[in-house]
């Protein structure tokens, strides 16, 4: 779409429904991957399988979006938006059905599935609401990635005692439910949404619309690591700080808690940063903000002290919450065009998704080497000051004028 490519003018206030849509969307694009965790024990008895295996199972999500994001403007093309997000949710159904079937390559397929369906709407959900809201992209923003954020830790939270009634099964399942009703009310959207883009694009020449190479444009590099090491602080943070937290002098339980208030302290920061964000022509305060409870918080947890642990949680989660929702609107802002926003949405999290797979497994090794968990505290502060150099250099401009 060239940059006079006509937008929507929705306003939230009038479309409640797609709003509710998108928020049920987003409720299953993190909550299905860290409900993983807290039964991963039930899940190696039940399958029958090693720890290194059950590691694979964490990583391989992350690979998948790798692979996957960079295709999506290729998919959105074909089908619009608003089947593509019909159809990432249709996978992510399957996906959730194929895991529980008691059989490890099911499960195996199931998580390839999920990361198919998981990668599709990351990608397509900041261009989406670019169209559809392009007055309200901060407001819309902070919604669906504080949602992703609140439903990642009621994933982890609810998991155990839902494995309790059911097993893991259940706690595994549990997701189906959000998934079907966002379904049902994503069918209208689907069939208006089609008809509304396929009439944008009649009404944009055909020699005005511009394939987006991303990859020659520095600023789409830049969000690309940004994004990379937002991303690799997340997965790191959640795969090995609850035993950097047992390390430290705590039990397993009081851990798995503190990981909940974590990923729950991160929601505000989704709902805050998004509006801030889209109302600066400049964001290196924001950028500055975030790194700073990045690399405060995980000095913390060189403490032995609960209170300081708590507080480093928290404002770890506030880096978390902050940075996820900066990088998902950077995609939206940093773009004129939506063809600019889906094409550097895609690049981004390919990129992104590829540096966050090797975080866990680099911690996990540098915690063989030393048999201690200080090498991996360094290595989660300099992962928020690689955030920091990086961001500093996504906070302004447009990938278009780059490319131009």
């Amino acid at each position: 779409m060239s940059s006079n490519t006509p937008y929507q003018t929705g306003r939230i206030k009038d479309s409640w429904v797609l709003v509710i849509a998108i928020v049920l969307v987003a409720s299953t694009l993190r909550a299905p991957l860290t409900a993983v965790g807290p039964v991963i024990d039930q899940i190696k008895d039940a399958l029958h399988i090693s720890n290194s295996v059950a590691g694979i199972l964490t990583t391989i999500p992350l690979i998948i979006f790798g692979i996957i994001s960079p295709l999506v403007s290729k998919i959105t093309a074909k089908l619009t938006m608003s089947r593509t997000v019909f159809l990432a949710i249709a996978i992510i159904l399957l996906a959730l059905i194929v895991r529980v079937l008691g059989v490890f390559n099911f499960f195996i397929i199931g998580t390839l599935l999920l990361g198919v369906g998981i990668a599709l709407n990351n990608v397509v959900l900041p261009s989406y609401v670019k169209w559809k809201f392009p007055m309200q992209v901060g407001i819309m923003t902070g919604l669906y990635s504080g949602t992703m954020n609140f439903t990642a830790g009621l994933g982890g939270g609810l998991s155990f005692p839902l494995s309790e009634i059911g097993g893991y099964r259940l706690s595994l399942s549990f997701w189906i439910i959000f998934g079907m009703i966002a379904a049902i009310l994503w069918l209208p959207q689907m069939k208006s949404g089609s008809k509304a883009e396929k009439k944008m694009l009649e009404e944009v020449e055909h020699k005005d619309r511009k394939r987006f190479h991303v990859s020659r444009s520095k600023l789409a590099w830049s969000i690309a690591l940004m994004m990379g090491f937002q991303s690799m602080i997340f997965y790191t943070f959640v795969a090995w700080v609850p035993s950097i937290l047992v390390d430290r002098g705590l039990n397993q339980s009081s851990a798995g808690y503190l990981l909940m208030l974590n990923q729950f302290s991160q929601v505000p920061m989704t709902f805050l940063f998004p509006i801030l964000a889209s109302k600066m022509k400049n964001q290196k305060l924001l950028i500055t903000i975030v790194s700073a409870l990045f690399i405060i918080g995980f000095a913390l947890f060189f403490t032995q002290s609960f209170t300081l642990l708590i507080i480093g949680m928290i404002l770890a989660g506030f880096g978390m919450g902050s940075g996820f929702s900066l990088c998902m609107t950077f995609f939206s802002i940093r773009a004129r065009t939506s063809d600019g926003s889906i094409a550097l949405s895609g690049f981004g999290q390919s990129v992104g998704y590829f540096v966050a797979a090797i975080g866990p497994f680099f911690v996990g090794l540098l915690h063989d080497l030393t048999g201690g968990w200080v090498s991996g505290i360094i290595a989660l502060i300099i992962m928020g000051i690689l955030f920091y150099i990086f961001g500093l250099a996504s906070s302004h401009g447009e990938v278009e004028d780059e490319l131009a």
